[in-house]
């Protein structure tokens, strides 16, 4: 009789910590929504530079590039433990660069203002302390809001589809009831592999290539309902 006493004993003690765990375990499924803010930075690259005019003065813009500060509103639905869809609106702030004519004698400012709109798989695993490792694939669309400067360079158009990317690490234990935080670095690319390029002489170049990238470093707080 001792040991069924016993057995039954060790039985609902397990199943009462089973249950216990369950109960405490990290929320996983369900809408979640955040917002976030860091150190951003921008960059265009043209293969080939010396092809570059803006109509009047040559300006080699084989590269350029800044760093700001931006802001990002995300949110999706996240299935299990793995995967969740996620949608976010980032505005990268304002980036500006000095660029030199060809003969050194001029210089003008190309400034833009991005914003992109993506639309993401995010795929990653919860642990049940809370935290999450991720990563971000998908696509998205943006309107870089440049100057009138950068716009008569060649192809620089103002709107355009972007491969979108990021990674991070979330946080969210069971005691902070829904709320979490994350870290996270991410980002949209464009390649144009068709860009048209003229020199000072009119002389055009069809096969130049158009590469424009933004990223952002940032942290983030969110809450999943």
């Amino acid at each position: 009789m001792k040991k069924i006493t016993m057995a039954l004993s060790l039985v609902s003690l397990v199943l009462s910590t089973t249950v216990i765990a369950e109960e405490t375990a990290t929320k996983v499924d369900g809408f979640y929504a955040g917002l976030g803010g860091g150190v951003t930075f921008n960059g265009a690259v043209l293969t080939k530079g010396d092809y570059v005019s803006d109509g009047t003065n040559s300006y080699d813009v084989s590269k350029v590039g800044d760093s700001s500060a931006g802001y990002v509103i995300y949110g999706g639905y996240q299935f299990n433990k793995i995967i969740a869809v996620e949608a976010s609106f980032t505005d990268y702030g304002s980036f500006s660069d000095d660029i030199k004519s060809k003969n050194g004698l001029l210089t003008r400012t190309f400034k833009t203002d991005p914003m992109a709109g993506s639309v993401y798989a995010n795929a990653g695993y919860t642990f049940g302390n809370g935290l999450r490792p991720f990563g971000e694939l998908g696509l998205g669309y943006m309107t870089s809001n440049q100057s009138d400067n950068l716009d008569r360079l060649n192809n620089f158009n103002d709107s355009f589809m972007t491969f979108h990317w990021g990674a991070g690490l979330e946080y969210a234990p069971v005691s902070f009831n829904g709320f979490g935080f994350r870290v996270a670095y991410t980002g949209d690319m464009n390649a144009d592999y068709n860009a048209v390029a003229s020199d000072e002489n009119d002389h055009i170049d069809k096969h130049a290539m158009l590469m424009r990238y933004y990223g952002m470093l940032y942290v983030g707080a969110q809450y999943k309902f």
